[in-house]
């Protein structure tokens, strides 16, 4: 008898080499690795493969236990002693004579047998018997011999035998056949860990309870290791457990290791993962590759991560292992996170380089890490971490160097004191003055990045942020990677502010060539955030173009590359979802534009970007103007002109502005003023001359507005040109030319169908709108059904097969919803008053012309009236 540490318990029971150890007190039967050891056993070979402390004697133990009734279960304990292989022979033999599984009359070897003799007499016994026998063999990792590995490897392939065999790491026998064959069941660490069920049941053996978010984190903690999930629920003292689980760890995995391991494993248990370079910078040990393999291989809590180079200690014991290296060297961990943060900027991984920096309190280290990298991550989803670190920097050290500063400056602008920022900029070149070249160019560099982003774009100076960003491309391309390690991320930021120059400068064209090659630029240097922002750009751009369907495209790839990384409530999304926003308001979707306009304002936060503000403010304008409250239009645009003031310089957000002043002015009845506005410049948009025929129309000056629609109609701004169609329909009504009207109107209605605009229909006089849409809904009957979607919305006509009168009384609902088929609200207009569906009203509509017999709304309208309905 010998004694024998039961794994996952804190004590020692008595177990024989030949017969299954003891079960401690305290185990829990759990069932579906019990099911799968039952399945495995039908099979050659059940490998059950995990680090000390997971539970694999236990359960195999538990498991022969309650098997013992189906068969013999032969049981073997392996030692160093059976590295030997007469030991280990002999004593395989005398197992399988305990256990009952040598066939009736089988010889036994005489007493001065050789290993040989004992070899031969296990496979016959196992050949020789009727059905098969179960051969657990436990700690494996004990026998290396070759010749014996070889033996056992020959008695796998027999037919009568299923070998259980329990070790720590990989086995040296050839089992890639079995599994390739499907003849081997593997039950690994994975497997084993306990899960929130099972660690619940194991605490309730004893009577124990325990709040499940703490034993959850308790499960979490310890990845589900046995040995540490029982520790720390038998000790509620944190600290003790801690201690019990560092003694456990640093004597069952430390303490069989080599020195060199050893120390391998203290040095490198600072990271939270390692690869071999890192590993070799911490150690100096030019096998680190091969070492973190072999330890992977031995299952001593090493795991590779992620399928490449990288690998992860399991938490507690990287845990144990910094307690015991801190406790014995305490100078030594700050000393290798100093030497892990540059390995890692070297490497260019510029959170983890400063996460060690920080951990080290260099502060120092940390900025120059930031200046090298640090803005690609200020500007990223990875900005919240960034913060977190430079939080960490005594307010007292920011205005010591240069480098220094510049973190000042971020933690500044995270704040949203951009007021204070300039001065910092400035203080900053002040400390720089006396600094080396190369120094100077790389934070002045940086510097002037962060400038054109943080200061002047924000506050919407588009003149300066061009030249700003034209010289910055200029001074770019005449670095190199050494000199700006982020000089790939500063070319896409830099190219991405100036396409945003060039759009609210009103240079559609040049805007539209930066913001792409932004977009291209973003995706090989690896900073999304951008291009998220350059998308959404150009989402914009394409609404002031007129092209909606290029807009939706744009802003929908710029929200689901923001959804990739989690970052939709970044502001770099916000032009995107304001892009969302103007594309539903000429759809005429009140609703959706409120729900992305809310995103946006969400995204900008409290202190936005000057241009997006703006668009934000005219997109709420457009929502008072469609529900007819121009005073609360006219009153909103001051305040928004107002508060976008200096140093706000940008032709485009101009524009829009007045865009917006002038549709609130014909809303009030003042087309003079529109007139006087855009009457006399040289180079008017599209949407301006539509504005300005508009007025024209309401002044009585026909032919200089039939002049100005004629050239929108042929443009390609699809909104103006769907806008100038119904607008020359209006004025050929008004002449008397009905024919002329109705083809215009048709014309509108094949332009606004393919981008969906709707908003025109609904904007200008609508009650003439109606009518012509009316008229053509039985022209359109005639001539087919070109058109006919937007039709059907604008005038509310829901046809239906058969217009045979069905029998049968209006329900009460029916008749809310007959009340408002006089009036032009559509179908989900009617909806939003009711507070129901629009899949609702339609079907009380078709429910009402079948009742009624009638085809379309305006006859169930005027059979409605005639029946007194309404």
């Amino acid at each position: 008898m010998r004694e024998r540490s039961s794994i996952g318990t804190a004590f020692h029971i008595p177990v024989d080499h030949t017969t299954p150890p003891r079960l401690p007190a305290g185990l829990i039967w759990r069932a579906r690795l019990a099911a799968m050891l039952d399945q495995g056993v039908q099979q050659a070979v059940t490998l059950v493969c995990a680090g000390p402390g997971w539970g694999k004697t236990a359960l195999v133990a538990s498991w022969a236990a309650a098997r013992s009734m189906a068969g013999p279960v032969a049981w073997l304990t392996l030692d160093d002693q059976h590295d030997d292989a007469f030991a280990f022979w002999s004593d395989l033999f005398l197992a399988l004579h305990t256990a009952g599984a040598l066939p009736h009359g089988h010889a036994v070897p005489a007493s001065d047998a050789d290993e040989a003799e004992y070899r031969q007499a296990v496979a016959a016994a196992l050949a020789l018997r009727k059905t098969p026998a179960v051969v657990v063999l436990d700690d494996l990792q004990r026998v290396t011999d070759p010749r014996i590995l070889g033996g056992l490897a020959g008695l796998l392939r027999l037919r009568q035998a299923r070998f259980v065999l329990l070790t720590r790491r990989e086995s040296d026998l050839p089992l890639h056949r079995l599994r390739t064959g499907g003849e081997l069941t593997e039950i690994r660490a994975c497997d084993l860990g306990f899960r929130l069920e099972e660690a619940a049941e194991l605490l309730a053996i004893g009577g124990r309870g325990m709040p499940s978010d703490r034993l959850a984190a308790i499960v979490r903690r310890t990845e589900g290791w046995s040995a540490g999930v029982r520790l720390l629920l038998d000790n509620p003292d944190p600290a003790h457990a801690d201690d019990l689980v560092e003694d456990y760890m640093l004597r069952e995995v430390l303490g069989a290791q080599p020195e060199e391991v050893r120390r391998f494993l203290l040095r490198t248990a600072v990271p939270d993962r390692i690869c071999g370079e890192l590993a070799h910078a911490l150690t100096g040990e030019r096998h680190s590759q091969y070492l973190l393999e072999d330890l992977t291989r031995g299952n001593l809590f090493v795991e590779r991560t992620g399928g490449g180079r990288w690998f992860r200690y399991h938490p507690m014991l990287r845990a144990a292992l910094r307690r015991r290296l801190a406790r014995r060297w305490p100078d030594t961990p700050s000393g290798l996170h100093r030497e892990a943060a540059r390995w890692h900027d070297d490497d260019g991984a510029a959170l983890p380089a400063l996460a060690h920096a920080a951990a080290a309190a260099d502060w120092d280290l940390v900025a120059r890490i930031v200046v090298r990298r640090g803005l690609p991550l200020f500007t990223s989803g990875d900005r919240p971490q960034l913060m977190e670190v430079l939080h960490r920097i005594p307010v007292a050290r920011l205005p010591e160097t240069a480098e220094l500063a510049v973190c000042a400056v971020m933690l500044a602008y995270a704040r949203g004191d951009l007021a204070s920022v300039p001065r910092r900029i400035a203080a900053i070149r002040s400390l720089l003055a006396g600094r080396e070249d190369n120094a100077r160019a790389l934070v002045g560099t940086a510097l002037a990045v962060l400038e054109s982003g943080t200061v002047i774009r924000w506050q919407g100076d588009m003149p300066h942020l061009l030249r700003a960003s034209t010289d910055l491309l200029t001074e770019l391309s005449r670095l190199s990677w050494d000199q700006a390690p982020s000089l790939l991320q500063y070319r896409a930021m830099t190219l991405n502010n100036k396409g945003a120059a060039l759009l609210w400068s009103g240079w559609f064209d040049h805007a539209d060539r930066y913001l792409w090659a932004a977009v291209t630029a973003s995706r090989t240097a690896g900073v999304p955030l951008t291009e998220v922002n350059a998308l959404g750009l150009l989402a914009q751009l394409a609404v002031f173009q007129g092209s909606l369907g290029d807009a939706a495209d744009h802003a929908n790839a710029a929200v689901e590359a923001a959804r990739r990384i989690d970052s939709g409530g970044d502001a770099a999304v916000a032009p995107a979802y304001l892009a969302q926003a103007m594309i539903e308001s000429e759809r005429g979707r009140e609703p959706e534009t409120e729900d992305w306009l809310r995103k946006g304002l969400h995204a900008l936060g409290e202190v936005p970007e000057a241009t997006q503000f703006v668009v934000a403010g005219t997109i709420r304008v457009r929502l008072m103007l469609d529900r007819g409250d121009t005073a609360g239009a006219r009153s909103l645009l001051g305040q928004v002109r107002a508060e976008s003031g200096p140093p706000l310089s940008a032709s485009q957000v101009d524009r829009i502005l007045d865009l917006a002043g002038a549709e609130i002015r014909l809303a009030s009845g003042d087309p003079a003023a529109v007139v006087m506005a855009y009457g006399s410049r040289v180079v008017i948009t599209a949407a301006e001359q539509v504005l300005l025929a508009r007025a024209l129309l309401a002044t009585g000056n026909l032919p200089v507005a039939a002049t100005l629609l004629g050239r929108v109609r042929d443009g390609s701004d699809r909104v103006s040109a769907t806008a100038a169609w119904i607008l020359t329909a209006l004025a050929a009504d008004t002449q008397g030319r009905s024919s002329v009207a109705s083809e215009a109107l048709a014309q509108a209605l094949a332009a606004a169908e393919p981008e969906r605009i709707r908003r025109p229909f609904r904007t200008f006089d609508v009650n003439r709108v109606m009518v012509l849409a009316e008229r053509q809904h039985w022209l359109t009957e005639l001539r087919g059904p070109a058109g006919d979607g937007v039709l059907g919305e604008i005038t509310g006509e829901i046809p239906i097969i058969s217009p045979t009168p069905s029998a049968g009384p209006l329900s009460e609902r029916e008749v809310d919803v007959l009340q408002y088929l006089p009036t032009v609200l559509t179908a989900g207009e009617i909806a939003e008053n009711l507070g129901i569906s629009v899949n609702t009203v339609k079907a009380h509509m078709r429910s009402i012309y079948r009742k009624l017999g009638a085809a379309r709304r305006r006859e169930a309208v005027v059979t409605a009236r005639q029946s007194g309905l309404i």
